[in-house]
Formats: C-alpha cells, sequence, structure tokens
C-alpha cells in the first residue's frame, strides 16, 4: 500500500495554457528534498525553463505553491508562494502572499499550480476541487482586481471563492504589476503579474471542499498549541498585533532608515513624521484589525476615509512600506492620500515597492532638468504633490505616455533616456530598491543587496541589529559571541546567511515571517518549526536538517541566477550612492557604507556559503554537500562552476 503523505493536498496540477490541457502529478515526488511552497516551486522552475527563454516566452513557468503546513493549525500558516523567471533581474523571480487562498488551494486536493504557454485568448483557471477548467475571461480582461474579484464569483455563483488576479498592469506586461489575493494581499516584486498577463492569464479561482490530515494529531495539536502561546506572550508578537509593521516612524527617522525625495537624503522633514503618526491612522481611519486563517497576530488593518476628497474610499493596509514609499520618498504627509495611494497599487495591481521606485528616479530626474514637462505629458513633477503620483501610477498601470517608460522600472528607464542618468535610478540586480542602507544595521544592508530575487528584506536582511540581545543568545540562535550596533560589520554575514537559510524555510512551510524569530528572538525558530513538520507529515527532521534544506533551496535559487542572469560578486555590492554620498542631515549625517569593509562582510558570506570570494560562484563540494550534483554538473558545463 503506498504510503499517503501526510499535510499535503497530495498533487501538482499542471496546466498548459497552449493546448488547453491540465493534469496531475504527484507532489509525494519532490518531498522532503525542497520541502514544499517556493523551495518545490524554484525546483521545478530551475528544472523547466532554459537559460535562454526570456520572462514573458510561453515556455517560462508560472507556478503557485502552497506550504507544507497551510490547512493545519499550526500558526500563520496561509501562506502561498509564486515563482517564475523574473522580468525584473532575469534571475529568480519569487514572491510570496497571505491570505485564503493557499488554504482553498489545499483543501482542493493541490499543493502546487504550473502554468506553462500561453492562451490565444484571456482566461481564467476555475478549480472546483477535483474538476478543472479554463474558462473566458474576456470580459474580465482590463478590469481592475477588485472588479475581477467581484465578476468571477458572480460568474460562478460563489462569494467564498477564493481569487488569485492580476489589474490592468500585469495585462499590460507592466514590470513591476504584480498578483493580488483577497483584494489587498499581494504577491509582490519581481514582476510576476506581467509574467501571468504575458500567458493571457488574468486569474485562478478556487474552491475546496476537502481538509488536511497530519501524521500525529495529539501530538500537532500539543507541538501546536505551545506554538501558538510562545507567539501570544512575545513582546514582539504583541507589538505588531497592535500596530501592524507601521509604527515608531519617528524612530525610523532618527535612525536613517527613511529615504528622503528618493534617497537623496535619509532623514525626512519631522513635521512630515508627525502628519501621519500611526497614532491618526488608529484614532481617525481604522475601521478594525484584520488576520487570515490560523494568525494569532493579526497584524493587518482595514481603513475607511469619512470626509474630504477621498470620502467612502475604504481598503486594507496600511504597511511600513507605504511610510517609505509615499511618506519619506514623496513628502506626502496627508494620511487620507497614503491610503488613496495604497489602493490604487492594490487596483491596478501595481507592486508599490517597485512603482514608487521609477516614479521616484523620474522625481529626481524631473529636479536635474534631465526629464522635463515636455518629457512627462505637461506634469510638473513637485514633491508632495500626491495627484501627479496617483496620475503616475495610472499611466504605469496602462502604459500611457511616460507610464511607458516608467513601466519598465528604473534601470530600464535610465539606459533608455541616457544623459547620465542611470546613476540615479536605484536598483540591486535591476530591481528597485526602497531600503535605506547608508544608517541601517549592516546586517540589513547586506541581506538586502546578496537576496537571490534581487534587491529586497526579506529574503536575509534582519531586524535583529540594535535590539540589544544578549550573548547567550547570540550563541545560542546564530553562534556568534556578541551582536555588536548596527554600524557594526563584525558577525553580520552570519545573521545573513542564517535568515536566508530561515526564510527559505518558512516560506516552504507556508508560514510567516512575523511569527519567527526573525522578527524577535523571543520567537519561533528552526527547532519549533521541526517539530511542527514532523508531527504533521510523519518525517522526523531536526531544525539543523530543516536548515540544510533551507539552505539547498537558497542554492537552487543562486545558481539559477547565476546561469540565466550572469551574477557574480560584482552584483553584490549596495548602490554606488551608498557609498559615495553620506547622509546630509538628521541624528545619522556623515553616515555611508565603506567598500573596504563590505568587501571583508561580502568575503565572510562567501566564507559560510562556502562559494568562491573572487567570483561569488558555488563550488563543487558545497552543492555536492547539499545533493545539488546535477546543479553543480549544470554550472561546470557553462563555466560558471568556482574552481
Amino acid at each position: 500500500m503506498e504510503k499517503k503523505a501526510f499535510s499535503f493536498g497530495g498533487n501538482v496540477l499542471r496546466v498548459d495554457l497552449t493546448s488547453g490541457l491540465t493534469w496531475m502529478e504527484p507532489t509525494k515526488g519532490y518531498i522532503p528534498k525542497f520541502l514544499g511552497g517556493r523551495g518545490i516551486d524554484n525546483s521545478i522552475l530551475y528544472n523547466e525553463v532554459k537559460p535562454w527563454v526570456t520572462p514573458f516566452e510561453p515556455a517560462n513557468r508560472l507556478i503557485f505553491g502552497t506550504g507544507i503546513l497551510v490547512g493545519t493549525l499550526a500558526p500563520t500558516a496561509a501562506r502561498h508562494s509564486l515563482d517564475a523567471k523574473s522580468p525584473m533581474t532575469g534571475g529568480i523571480g519569487s514572491a510570496n502572499s497571505c491570505g485564503h487562498f493557499s488554504a482553498e488551494l489545499k483543501f482542493a486536493g493541490y499543493d502546487h499550480i504550473v502554468f506553462q504557454g500561453r492562451s490565444r485568448r484571456p482566461v481564467y483557471l476555475w478549480i472546483d476541487d477535483k474538476r478543472v477548467k479554463l474558462l473566458d475571461a474576456s470580459h474580465i480582461w482590463g478590469k481592475t482586481t477588485g472588479e475581477t474579484d467581484d465578476l468571477i464569483k458572480e460568474d460562478l455563483g460563489d462569494d467564498e471563492i477564493q481569487v488569485a488576479c492580476i489589474g490592468p498592469a500585469g495585462e499590460n506586461l507592466v514590470r513591476c504589476s504584480c498578483v493580488i489575493t483577497n483584494r489587498a494581499r499581494a504577491a509582490g516584486r519581481c514582476g510576476l503579474g506581467a509574467v501571468m498577463g504575458s500567458k493571457n492569464l488574468k486569474a485562478v479561482a478556487v474552491r475546496g471542499s476537502g481538509s488536511i490530515a497530519v501524521a500525529y494529531p495529539d501530538r500537532f495539536m500539543e507541538i501546536a498549541n505551545k506554538a501558538w502561546e510562545k507567539i501570544r506572550v512575545s513582546k514582539a508578537a504583541t507589538t505588531r498585533r497592535k500596530w501592524g509593521t507601521y509604527r515608531t516612524p519617528d524612530l525610523y527617522n532618527e535612525r536613517g532608515h527613511l529615504s528622503a525625495r528618493y534617497f537623496q537624503d535619509d532623514y525626512v522633514n519631522p513635521e512630515i513624521i508627525r502628519n501621519v503618526d500611526p497614532e491618526i491612522f488608529k484614532r481617525d481611519y481604522e475601521v478594525r484589525r484584520l488576520g487570515y486563517s490560523v494568525c494569532p497576530i493579526s497584524c493587518s488593518h482595514f481603513y475607511k476615509v469619512t470626509d474630504g476628497p477621498f470620502a467612502g474610499l475604504a481598503c486594507e493596509g496600511i504597511e511600513i512600506n507605504d511610510l517609505l514609499n509615499f511618506v519619506a520618498r514623496f513628502e506626502i504627509d496627508s494620511p487620507p492620500a497614503v491610503i488613496k495611494l495604497h489602493s490604487l497599487c492594490n487596483e491596478y495591481g501595481l507592486d508599490q515597492d517597485n512603482s514608487s521606485g521609477a516614479i521616484g528616479w523620474a522625481f529626481e530626474c524631473y529636479q536635474r532638468g534631465i526629464l522635463t514637462e515636455a518629457d512627462l505629458d505637461g506634469l510638473s513633477l513637485k514633491w508632495s504633490d500626491y495627484r501627479v503620483v496617483a496620475e503616475l501610477l495610472r499611466k504605469m498601470a496602462y502604459r500611457e505616455g511616460i507610464g511607458d517608460l516608467l513601466a519598465e522600472g528604473a534601470k530600464r528607464a535610465s539606459e533608455i533616456i541616457g544623459k547620465d542618468s542611470e546613476k540615479f535610478a536605484i536598483h540591486v540586480k535591476g530591481q528597485d530598491s526602497i531600503e535605506s542602507m547608508r544608517g541601517s544595521g549592516r546586517g540589513w544592508a547586506l541581506g538586502c543587496v546578496v537576496s537571490t530575487r534581487g534587491g529586497t528584506h526579506t529574503r536575509g536582511a534582519n531586524l535583529i541589529e540594535g535590539m540589544g540581545v544578549p550573548s547567550d543568545v547570540c550563541q545560542r540562535i546564530w553562534g556568534i559571541p556578541r551582536l555588536d550596533g548596527p554600524l557594526s560589520y563584525e558577525n553580520k554575514a552570519n545573521l545573513v546567511v542564517y535568515y536566508e537559510k530561515l526564510q527559505a524555510v518558512l516560506d516552504s512551510l507556508g508560514v510567516c515571517m512575523f511569527c519567527s524569530n526573525w522578527a524577535g528572538s523571543d520567537l519561533l525558530g528552526p527547532d519549533d518549526f521541526a517539530e511542527l513538520y514532523s508531527a504533521a507529515t510523519g518525517n522526523e527532521i531536526t531544525g539543523e536538517e530543516l536548515m540544510t534544506v533551507g539552505e539547498r533551496i537558497h542554492n537552487v535559487e543562486k545558481a539559477f541566477n547565476v546561469l540565466h542572469a550572469g551574477f557574480n560578486r560584482q552584483d553584490d555590492y549596495p548602490p554606488q550612492r551608498f557609498i559615495e554620498e553620506p547622509i546630509k542631515s538628521g541624528p545619522m549625517k556623515g553616515e555611508k557604507l565603506s567598500r573596504e569593509r563590505w568587501d571583508d562582510m561580502l568575503d565572510e558570506y562567501y566564507k559560510l556559503h562556502g562559494w568562491d570570494r573572487a567570483t561569488g560562484w558555488q563550488s563543487r563540494k558545497c552543492l555536492e554537500d547539499l545533493d545539488l550534483k546535477s546543479v553543480a554538473d549544470d554550472l561546470e558545463k557553462a563555466g560558471l562552476l568556482a574552481r
């Protein structure tokens, strides 16, 4: 008798959009080597997409992946991964989001959906347990994400259907487009909405009536209850439960974490920060807190504007990204305007991080005379004018006028117009940056820069620096004798390697980073997740072994980047502005990154991974130690394996 795969839906759904054919294969062929979620997604991507395939070709894959613990009562297990070759970087395109979609997909019996090919007309995929159909989406094409959600539920006669969809931005192949679930939860960064649009795929709608069985129910519930309690009493989780991610903007400002006027400075006028204090959002606009299935933190919030020009506006948000992208970057100090811009990004299906990056670049180019009103469809790009930002978001989503240029992202846009504008395009590996690095923790900066998906803080950067973690905790969790202040370069590479592995594990289990020791040293660590995994699947594993799988996943992504995008050591440096130009004002005035100290930190980072210091490439030994001999063979054949 075949052994049951506990904690899994059991199937990988394959969809060929060119032929319209769908079929299933068992998930068990991919586990436990790559766990699930992001791990299995990128294993499939690595094996099936060749280096010469471009992101918008039918041969690119678009893969939805649920995590192993999704559908169980493990805390925060409500996340899904979305992976493809990235239109932003040409390497790994990887996003992660929460909501009810992931659990619904598993309840229908599927752990992953792999899309290939391109439909001749707009379609959406309808999954009703084992009944799978591609349905005409011509009447939905051109609609916003909210309209799409409503129309699909109306078509199918069920308000409980879970929908993942793109808006106009994805349809128009805007490189900073994203995929939205539950009308507000974005699988952002990397331009995966554009990959979905390139396949003429408007949405995935799913309804599942099944359930997920765990191997040892009593043991699992005992472990899960301990995890829930650990999160309940955590100081870090309690703070996030009250405020979400949007909190202490004044502290962020004092520490040089806010990029003013598109990174021209890392300190914002304090009056602007006072006008968008979290207390104002909570007092005047918050309706209630929100959380998704099995989330003990519920860090999201629902807002409604009751008066003024945006009266009647209601949406889910606001996140710390809004502080970075709209308040600091453009000096917008009106809470209703910030809510409006956040809502527009959701409706258009725009990733606000990349979108605001391209617009910020345009603002600075206008300030410096590189772009004029004639270039900008008559628009005058004045800092603090939210109306102009809103109009540019619309133009980007529909590739109208100057929006067609900005839809390419800051790096490509600067290469198109030239005029020395390239040095003002702040990006990492081709993806627009939102993270300030000059006054931030050096481990934070390193994690943002070396991220396999291109500049982002959720693949290795940490929130721990500056928290005063005791030395015994440092030794126990990260294996370092102490954690010096944020501006120290010592031991920071260790933090990055640790969190790269842990975050790969979290994305593969389908749990949120905010329940892990990424968000606070009193939260869940590898041993906690290993216990949950073992009881759920029946496959015993230790925390150390789980982290080894995380390292394997990370190395597959690294190899994909080397083979597809040619990334090497030179791509692991921060934007030059952060090395050459110090912070101009505020308590962190004069701070900038040191190229020499960065080199030392990067050397240590490569050493910890077992990679070559000169090139940043992987060695055969490090790959074979991770049971990735075929990957080493591929790199050697391409002449990209370290000797």
